[in-house]
């Protein structure tokens, strides 16, 4: 690695440090609030009510973010807000699963195992005048009941700063990290992004490579943010990811800086346009530069809908044009007991993937309300990225079923079933996992799921 790509991956260990403070308090405070509108026993008659997440952080450089500050739970929950936190406060939780693993290492033959994993929770919510920060950690750790499977670990952790300058100005700093062996990531509790007013998986939950041993991977953002009116606002982020595989031994990286204009039309639609430049390093070294338009419909509440696109091209040094980037994601309230939501993408390549410059994503789950406290969910997502230089191409497709019943305002028990299936270059994997899970969420009722 050279020394200005060191100084790029000591960048982003900053960011996501500081990111993690602002994600704890994030969580503290919507459900410290929840807390303070719902008496207990009203917390437990709530318990399996469809979730409403706000619109999400991606920790990507996508246009189509949010200017909404709102940020993933790391144990699989929600998401949560961070908004007008109550108080300082420490938040804990742990996740036990057992079930079965179809081929934990992807061999061709391989033979099927008993699986269990643990997953302790911790977050930390720090309140400071104008300061909202939220820190989380959550590792996971799988063990085999098959002698020939040696167990793993996966540590998290995630961070958000939230800073209001003055009534036009605010700043915020977000960030992401994962340690350990990625193939871990395929038992722990599943990612959330909001797509609307709905949670859906993340992207990062439909990509999986096989047999890619340790991984590092950083992904940070800040963004300056000013309202030069009630209606029109300017932002700029800088982002850097960084990832790298052992197994793979491969490393990438990817800096984007965006430009975003908003104008708000109604309080129901309005309007963007960007510019972004990004640079490629480590195992690609190129750039690309884009710029586009889009909009963001509200719908009322109920509905949403948001489109954005324009033309992306690369150096020479890519070897490939992209042409055109765009993201769209849709999601609605279908009764009282169901949604759906759905989302495709061309943009920039995120690294947890590896090595790319582009990648095409597409998304689409339900939920339901089963009963008051019972609920079901299933997700379909297909991600795919083209070869480029010495980097092959990846087409990989997931999909699960999930079954949530609460017990009580602090235990819920789960059902899981994990599909995923694809390729990487000239190596073809098939992995399927099932679960059945027990979460321990003390004192946080229902707000962020």
């Amino acid at each position: 690695m050279t020394a200005s790509n060191c100084l790029r991956l000591i960048a982003s260990l900053f960011i996501g440090l500081a990111t993690t403070s602002s994600l704890s308090a994030q969580t503290a405070a919507v459900q410290a609030q929840y807390i303070d509108d719902h008496p207990a026993g009203d917390v437990e008659q709530g318990g399996a009510a469809l979730p409403d997440a706000p619109d999400a952080v991606q920790y990507s450089s996508s246009p189509m973010e949010s200017t909404q500050n709102y940020v993933p739970a790391l144990n699989g929950t929600g998401l949560i807000a961070l908004g007008d936190a109550l108080k300082t406060h420490v938040l804990i939780g742990a996740t036990s699963s057992g079930g079965w693993d179809s081929n934990p290492d992807d061999q061709d033959n391989g033979a099927a195992s008993g699986v269990f994993a643990i997953s302790p929770y911790l977050g930390v919510q720090l309140i400071s005048g104008k300061t909202r920060s939220l820190f989380q950690y959550q590792p996971t750790i799988q063990r085999f009941t098959l002698g020939e499977y040696s167990g793993g670990t996966l540590n998290v952790a995630s961070a958000s700063i939230l800073h209001n300058i003055n009534e036009r100005w605010r700043w915020d700093f977000k960030a992401i990290g994962n340690y350990g062996q990625d193939s871990v990531r395929l038992l722990a509790p599943q990612q959330t992004q909001a797509v609307g007013n709905v949670p859906g998986a993340s992207p990062q939950s439909t990509a999986y490579l096989p047999n890619a041993g340790i991984l590092t991977y950083i992904s940070g953002e800040s963004g300056l943010h000013y309202d030069r009116s009630e209606r029109d606002s300017i932002e700029l982020q800088l982002s850097n990811g960084y990832s790298k595989y052992s197994g793979l031994n491969e490393e990438s990286g990817v800096a984007t800086s965006t430009v975003n204009y908003r104008r708000s039309i109604s309080p129901d639609f309005g309007f963007l346009t960007y510019a972004q430049t990004s640079y490629y390093y480590e195992s690609i070294t190129c750039k690309s530069y884009g710029v586009g338009a889009g909009i963001n419909w509200g719908g009322g509440g109920s509905t949403s809908l948001s489109l954005a696109g324009g033309p992306q091209l690369n150096s020479k040094a890519c070897g490939q044009q992209q042409g055109f980037a765009y993201s769209a994601a849709f999601s609605t309230r279908l009764t009282e007991t169901s949604q759906i939501y759905s989302t495709a993408s061309r943009q920039i390549t995120t690294t947890y993937l590896g090595p790319g410059l582009w990648q095409q994503i597409f998304t689409v789950g339900y939920q339901r309300e089963i009963t008051h406290s019972s609920t079901l969910s299933a997700d379909v997502g297909y991600t795919s990225s083209p070869p480029v230089q010495n980097v092959s191409s990846y087409n990989g497709k997931y999909f699960d079923v999930i079954y949530n019943q609460h017990i009580s305002s602090a235990f819920t028990t789960s059902v899981t079933y994990r599909s995923y299936s694809g390729n990487w270059g000239v190596t073809s994997f098939s992995r399927n996992i099932a679960m059945v899970s027990l979460s321990w969420t003390p004192g946080a009722g229902h707000a962020n799921q």
